[in-house]
């Protein structure tokens, strides 16, 4: 005989938050709170739009006090679409960053950028992309990452140095060169790079 204060139906409880946020066609959230799902992705096409913005807003003033000159919307595009590993960082499901990256026969990464949208910096997402870009680095036989941060991005160059990047050389205009030993294996000295 079914109970007067319950419905009679088979199967377990509900909440009544639950139930009523179902019937209202609301769903649980995918990620409970304070937890983050981010995953790296190749770069498509259609997210090169996308990527330039970023880049230009998070990274144009320190472009233009250091070289004096505009963003290079151009060059990055031309650099995106000339097919260089760029690895795009979303977190529960949303793109909110990008790194590049270029690998040389000596053994070197070269870090070619890593911007994350300020809305969601100084949460580990940077820190944990470039682990996995180290990790990456690794498997392909790398024994150094190689960074250049302007030196008007004091930002950038504290978050590199908490990454255990040291600063190896200077070159023209107001650019460090800075280094991570990953593994063991020869070290060249730097060579300045045609840009």
């Amino acid at each position: 005989m079914p109970n007067r204060n319950r419905p009679g139906r088979a199967g377990p409880k509900r909440s009544r938050a639950r139930s009523n946020a179902h019937a209202r066609g609301r769903r649980a959230p995918a990620h409970p709170p304070g937890t983050e799902e981010v995953r790296y992705r190749p770069r498509r096409p259609e997210d090169d739009d996308w990527i330039v913005q970023l880049a230009r807003r998070e990274l144009g003033d320190v472009h233009e006090q250091a070289f004096g000159e505009p963003f290079p919307e151009a060059e990055l595009r031309q650099y995106l679409q000339s097919g260089m590993p760029t690895v795009v960082i979303e977190r529960n499901g949303r793109p909110v960053g990008f790194y590049s990256y270029l690998p040389s026969a000596e053994g070197k990464v070269h870090v070619s950028a890593l911007v994350i949208d300020s809305k969601f910096q100084r949460k580990g997402i940077g820190r944990r992309a470039m682990e996995n870009l180290e990790a990456e680095a690794k498997r392909m036989g790398a024994h150094t990452l190689e960074v250049f941060i302007q030196d008007v991005n004091p930002k950038s160059l504290a978050f590199a140095k908490q990454l255990g990047f040291r600063e190896v050389a200077r070159v023209e205009p107001r650019t460090l060169v800075l280094w991570k030993v990953i593994s063991s294996g020869p070290v060249l000295p730097p060579v300045a790079m045609p840009f």
